[in-house]
């Protein structure tokens, strides 16, 4: 499967919101689902946010998630989501693996629930170890 990173837009929303709705990848992640108007109140500014480096991520031509990097409590975090029907197909890490060449920042942060072990998987494989808990999340970092 060919996996690339291109700029995300604004007419990506549509389908990043599909993504993060279904209620078990919400649960997988921990995160709670968005109302539609929260979700596009959210990414506008995130896409406003020059302090954001964000990602679409396409696979095989289709819009498969995003992967992004923001500012928190002081350090800077790495997150990505992938719909469902992309899942356990190698895609995260691909683009895991594309954004670190771009998001140079070091040391970079992740924060994942313990249960979501296909996460967990990725971010290893991109070479982030686990560093603590916080907030019912495992703490990782790349440095």
């Amino acid at each position: 499967m060919k996996v690339e990173l291109r700029a995300a837009e604004p007419a990506d929303l549509p389908v990043l919101y599909e993504h993060q709705a279904d209620p078990v990848a919400a649960s997988m992640a921990a995160f709670p689902s968005r109302d539609r108007e929260a979700f596009m109140a959210h990414w506008e500014r995130i896409l406003a946010d020059e302090t954001v480096v964000v990602r679409a991520i396409v696979a095989d031509g289709a819009l498969a998630g995003n992967v992004l990097s923001f500012d928190r409590d002081a350090v800077r975090e790495v997150g990505y989501w992938l719909g469902r029907e992309f899942w356990g197909s190698g895609i995260a890490a691909a683009a895991l693996a594309a954004f670190l060449r771009i998001e140079t920042t070091r040391p970079l942060y992740a924060g994942v629930a313990p249960h979501n072990g296909g996460s967990l998987r990725v971010l290893a494989k991109c070479g982030f170890v686990a560093c603590g808990e916080e907030d019912d999340r495992v703490l990782l970092r790349l440095d």
